[in-house]
C-alpha cells in the first residue's frame, strides 16, 4: 500500500486551476432568455429616456443663452435712470440760462453754468443719449412724440407739428421721454342751433 501511495503523483498547478474553472463553469447559472416583448418594451423606455435626455440639454442651453441675453441687456441700459435724471438737470439748467441780463458778472456766472450743462450733457452723449430732432412742420409721430396741445394753421397740414414744447430723448434704441408738442388740428365747427330765435317766438305766440 506504501508504494502504491509513494506512485500516485499530486496534481500540478495549471491541472488545478483546470478542474477549478471547469467547477465555475458548471457552478454558473445558465443565461436567461429575455422575451423578445420585453426587449421591445426596454427599447421604448431607452428611447423615451434618451428624448427626455436631449430636451433637458436643449431647455438647459436655452435658460443660459436667456439668462446670458438678460444679463446683457441690463448692462446695455443699467445706466438709463441715470440719464433720466440728469436729462431733469440739464432741462433746469436750460431755463436758468435763458436768463436776459445786460451785468457782466452775472453774465460770467451763466457762461460758466453753460459750461457745466455742456459737460453733463456731452457725458449724457456718450453714453448713448440722443436728442430726438422735431421740426415745425414735421408730422406728429405718437411713438417719439405726446401732444398737449393743439392749435390751427391753415398754411399747414392737419397733424403736423406746431411747436415743440419740451425735448424728447432717446436711450440707444430706446425712448427716454416722449417731446411735448402742439400739433395742427382743425378746429369741429359748432353746430347750428335749432332753437328758435326771440323772433320768431313772438311771431308764433301772436299768430
Amino acid at each position: 500500500m506504501k508504494d502504491k501511495d509513494k506512485d500516485k503523483k499530486p496534481d500540478s498547478a495549471p491541472d488545478a486551476e483546470k478542474k477549478a474553472e471547469k467547477k465555475e463553469e458548471q457552478a454558473k447559472p445558465e443565461p436567461k432568455l429575455v422575451p423578445a416583448e420585453d426587449l421591445d418594451v426596454l427599447s421604448n423606455e431607452l428611447l423615451e429616456l434618451k428624448d427626455k435626455y436631449l430636451r433637458m440639454l436643449a431647455e438647459t442651453d436655452n435658460f443660459k443663452k436667456r439668462n446670458a441675453e438678460e444679463l446683457k441687456r441690463e448692462k446695455q441700459y443699467a445706466s438709463q435712470p441715470v440719464a433720466d435724471k440728469l436729462i431733469d438737470a440739464i432741462e433746469t439748467f436750460e431755463q436758468a440760462l435763458s436768463v436776459k441780463t445786460d451785468d457782466p458778472q452775472f453774465k460770467n456766472f451763466l457762461y460758466g453754468f453753460r459750461m457745466i450743462k455742456d459737460m453733463i450733457y456731452n457725458v449724457l452723449i456718450d453714453e448713448g443719449v440722443k436728442m430726438i430732432q422735431i421740426n415745425v412742420g414735421d408730422p406728429f409721430d405718437p411713438n417719439v412724440a405726446q401732444a398737449i396741445d393743439t392749435s390751427h394753421d391753415p398754411t399747414l397740414p392737419e397733424n403736423v407739428v406746431l411747436k415743440v414744447i419740451k425735448n424728447g430723448y432717446k436711450f440707444k434704441d430706446r425712448l427716454l421721454r416722449p417731446a411735448m408738442v402742439q400739433i395742427n388740428i382743425k378746429p369741429i365747427p359748432e353746430p347750428e342751433s335749432t332753437q328758435p330765435s326771440n323772433n320768431e317766438k313772438l311771431a308764433d305766440n301772436i299768430a
